[in-house]
């Protein structure tokens, strides 16, 4: 009978481990952005950063083709 319980132990560890690894590759999402994709992570324990939402704004401008009919405006010089 106790091996029957330390099976069960060594597979809720290992169901408790998968679980945890989902839910870290979860926390990182792929961007489609003018630059290429791009991986972003949150850092939970960080502070602001230098470049903060850039790269969703940078996806938003690509996805939506903001960035494609901006590119593709002529240029006027007015001076």
């Amino acid at each position: 009978m106790g091996e029957m319980e330390f099976e069960q132990r060594e597979l809720v560890k290992a169901v408790n481990l998968a679980v945890h690894e989902m839910n870290q590759s979860t926390k990182e999402l792929r961007l489609s952005t003018p630059g290429g994709r791009f991986h972003v992570r949150w850092d939970e324990g960080g502070s602001a950063t230098a470049m903060g939402q850039l790269a969703f704004f940078a996806e938003f401008l690509e996805v939506s083709g903001l960035f494609s009919r901006w590119v593709a405006l002529p240029i006027t010089r007015n001076y």
